[in-house]
């Protein structure tokens, strides 16, 4: 007997708080918080020569087409993170885009002696942000690399150039 009311009360419990279970739509989600950006794919040489224009390769997509911006964050092996840049889109590329940011770095010999990470993500209007990527960067008197050929249509298309100032660990240290 006590099993059977003990068996009741249990069920009772499970179907009582089942009952607030809420299965959502996923469109009805996606309208109300939307659903973050994604970065398809990327490219970038890993090693350039001091003094070069370090173009990263992006290509994104967005479903709601409400992409406001690329975030950028150059990691320094020694010295840590320099400033965030943000590098605005509008028209059509917020719904969707390949294209480069560039960044222009010093003619600097000491920077061969320095590793740096870049890292990069695409926000949206409501905060949701793509995974983060990371790309490694290091310097070397070696000559330019090409542009894979995926990459020729993207290389038309300059999304922004970058305003961090790169320096040497050397140079930030005198």
């Amino acid at each position: 007997m006590q099993l059977r009311i003990y068996f009741v009360l249990v069920l009772t419990f499970l179907v009582g708080s089942c009952s607030s279970l809420q299965i959502q739509d996923y469109d009805e989600v996606f309208e109300t918080q939307g659903q973050p950006p994604v970065l398809i794919d990327y490219y970038a040489a890993a090693v350039i020569r001091p003094g070069t224009t370090w173009k990263i390769y992006l290509k994104a997509k967005d479903k709601g087409g409400d992409m406001v911006d690329i975030a950028t964050m150059l990691f320094q092996r020694g010295f840590g993170y320099y400033a965030t840049d943000y590098t605005r889109l509008t028209g059509k590329e917020r719904k969707e885009f390949a294209g480069y940011v560039a960044l222009r770095t010093p003619p600097e010999v000491s920077l061969t002696q320095d590793t740096f990470t870049m890292e990069v993500l695409v926000r949206d209007r409501q905060g949701n942000s793509s995974e983060t990527i990371k790309l490694p960067l290091t310097f070397n008197q070696m000559e330019r690399e090409n542009i894979p050929d995926k990459w020729q249509d993207a290389a038309k298309n300059r999304l922004g150039v970058l305003v961090t100032e790169v320096q040497s660990t050397q140079q930030i240290t005198e």
